[in-house]
């Protein structure tokens, strides 16, 4: 697993800014997975909340010029992250793209992630 410090802390479930240092960071753990998938660099677009010690990125893969990146069986841009933060020190835990259904249903058992960082 690769990991980063720790720079922020949400006491609720808040939007990751998009020019943070944390976001940014964040997808540069989640990044290597996900273009290997696409097999070109990517971009996210879309909604990261953040709850706790935990991170869920909810949205899309795209180009440099903004267009979709479609990969996998569902030919999808749809793009799923979970991070949890360790001691100090950030995970991913699941990184999915090209779903068509929401991939991320069992993510608060599985992981033992709090229901109210996917909106429950």
């Amino acid at each position: 697993m690769l990991a980063i410090m720790s720079i922020s802390m949400a006491s609720a479930q808040e939007e990751v800014p998009p020019a943070s240092e944390l976001r940014k960071a964040l997808f540069d753990l989640a990044r290597p997975q996900i273009e290997a998938e696409a097999d070109r660099a990517v971009k996210f677009k879309g909604s990261m909340k953040q709850y706790e010690e935990w991170v869920f990125f909810s949205g899309q893969i795209v180009d440099k010029n903004d267009a979709l990146i479609r990969v996998g069986p569902g030919e999808s841009a749809e793009t799923a992250v979970l991070w949890v933060r360790r001691k100090g020190k950030w995970f991913v835990l699941e990184a999915v793209t090209g779903f068509g259904d929401v991939i991320w249903i069992d993510w608060p058992e599985k992981h033992g992630a709090p229901k109210v960082l996917f909106g429950e």
